[in-house]
C-alpha cells in the first residue's frame, strides 16, 4: 500500500469516527409577561418551538419589569422598534406582536440555522441605562391620535353635548358666576371623569380577561366589526335627518326618560345646598346615564386601545387619556361662557354642527369595522 493510499485510508477512518460538528447556536430573546394581551397564546407557542428547540439558547423577558433591557436588545440589533409584547429577537429579525404567531416564530429561528445568531445581551446591558432615550418614538405613532380622536368625538357626541350645554345653561339661571361657576363646573367635569372612566375600566377588565380564550376575542372582533358598520349607516341616516330639518327623526340618541334623568341630575346637583360635592356626584350620574349613547363610541375605543397596549397598565393610561379628552369639550363650553359667550348662542352652535357631527361618527365607525375586519383576518 502506497503511502498516498494509506493517508487517505487513515482521513477516511478519522471522518467515520469523528464526532460530527456542533451546530452553531442561536440566540434569541421572547418578551412577554404576565397580564400582557396575547401572552397565554404566546407562552405555549414559545414552549412548543423554541424552548425546546436544541439549537437555541432562549432568553425570556418580563415587558413589565424588563422594558428597558427590551429596548436596548432592538437598538444592539440595529431595528427602529418598540417593544411589544408577545414577541421575540433573534439576530436581527424582530416578531412583534402584530406579527406572532407559530409560522413567523419557525421561520425566525429556521433563518440562522445556518450561521446561527449573535449574543445581543452583553452590549444590550451595557446600552440599557441610556435605552429609554428611544421611548419617545412612540409619539410618532398613530395610536395616541386615534384614541384623542375618538374620546373628542364622544365628548361632542350631539346626545352627551346637549346634557353639556344644558348643565352650562342651567349654571346661567341659577346665577353662578366667577370662581363660583368655574368651581362648579371643574367639579362637574371631574365627576363625569372619575365614572367614566371607573365604567371604561369594568369593560377593560372584562375584555382583558378574554385573554386566555383566543377564539372567543377574535369573534369579538368580527362582532364589533358589524356592529360598527351598522351604526355607520345609522350615522349617515342620522346626519340626513338633522340636515332635512327632523331631530326628532335621528335613531342614535339618548332616549327620552334618560334625558329627562340627566336633567334631573344636573337641577338637584345645582340646586343643592352642598353644591360642590352635589356637582360632581352630579357629572357622575349624569356620565353613567349617558353610557346608553355615548357607549357606542366607547366599546370599539376600548377594544382598540387593547390592541395597541402591551400591558393592563398601558391600557389604563390610553383609557385615562380617552377620558381626559372626552372632557375636553365641557372644559372648553365652561371657559366660553367664563369669557362672555351666552349659553344660548353656544346651543345654536351645537344644532348646526350636530349634522357634521354625526358624519365624522359615521367616518369613525366606518374606520372602526375596516380596523377589526383587519385584525380578525389578521392582517395588522
Amino acid at each position: 500500500m502506497s503511502a498516498v493510499t494509506r493517508l487517505i485510508a487513515l482521513w477516511a477512518v478519522f471522518a467515520a469516527t469523528a464526532p460530527p460538528a456542533t451546530p452553531p447556536i442561536i440566540h434569541a430573546y421572547y418578551l412577554g409577561g404576565e397580564g400582557c394581551h396575547g401572552c397565554a397564546v404566546g407562552d405555549d407557542t414559545i414552549d412548543r418551538l423554541v424552548a425546546s428547540d436544541p439549537q437555541v439558547r432562549l432568553v425570556c423577558l418580563d415587558i413589565n419589569r424588563d422594558y428597558a433591557l427590551a429596548q436596548a436588545l432592538l437598538v444592539v440589533a440595529g431595528l427602529d422598534a418598540l417593544p411589544t409584547a408577545p414577541s421575540l429577537l433573534v439576530g436581527t429579525t424582530y416578531v412583534d406582536n402584530a406579527a406572532f404567531g407559530p409560522t413567523a416564530v419557525q421561520r425566525a429561528t429556521d433563518a440562522y440555522r445556518g450561521e446561527g445568531a449573535p449574543d445581543l445581551m452583553p452590549k444590550a446591558l451595557q446600552i440599557e441605562p441610556n435605552a429609554d432615550k428611544a421611548l419617545p418614538a412612540v409619539l410618532r405613532k398613530w395610536g395616541p391620535l386615534a384614541v384623542i380622536g375618538a374620546g373628542l368625538l364622544d365628548g361632542v357626541n350631539p346626545c352627551a353635548f346637549a346634557t353639556l350645554i344644558f348643565f352650562i345653561s342651567y349654571l346661567a339661571v341659577a346665577g353662578a358666576r366667577g370662581h363660583r361657576l368655574l368651581a362648579v363646573g371643574l367639579l362637574y367635569a371631574g365627576g363625569v371623569f372619575v365614572a367614566y372612566f371607573a365604567f371604561g375600566l369594568g369593560i377593560l377588565k372584562a375584555l382583558l380577561s378574554l385573554d386566555a380564550f383566543p377564539a372567543i376575542r377574535q369573534a369579538l372582533y368580527g362582532v364589533i366589526a358589524m356592529v360598527c358598520l351598522g351604526l355607520a349607516g345609522i350615522s349617515v341616516y342620522d346626519a340626513r335627518q338633522l340636515r332635512m330639518g327632523c331631530p326628532t327623526a335621528v335613531l342614535l340618541q339618548l332616549p327620552e326618560a334618560f334625558k329627562q334623568s340627566t336633567h334631573a341630575a344636573v337641577r338637584r346637583g345645582v340646586r343643592s345646598r352642598w353644591i360642590l360635592p352635589a356637582a360632581f356626584a352630579a357629572g357622575a350620574v349624569v356620565s353613567v346615564l349617558e353610557v346608553a349613547c355615548t357607549g357606542q363610541v366607547y366599546v370599539p375605543a376600548i377594544t382598540y386601545v387593547i390592541t395597541i397596549s402591551d400591558t393592563p397598565a398601558i391600557a389604563m393610561a390610553w383609557l385615562a387619556l380617552y377620558d381626559l379628552m372626552f372632557v375636553v369639550p365641557l372644559l372648553i363650553l365652561l371657559a366660553l361662557v367664563l369669557a362672555g359667550v351666552s349659553s344660548k348662542r353656544l346651543a345654536q352652535w351645537a344644532e348646526h354642527q350636530a349634522a357634521s357631527t354625526k358624519c365624522l361618527m359615521a367616518a369613525f365607525f366606518t374606520l372602526a369595522a375596516v380596523y377589526f375586519t383587519l385584525k380578525l383576518g389578521g392582517l395588522i
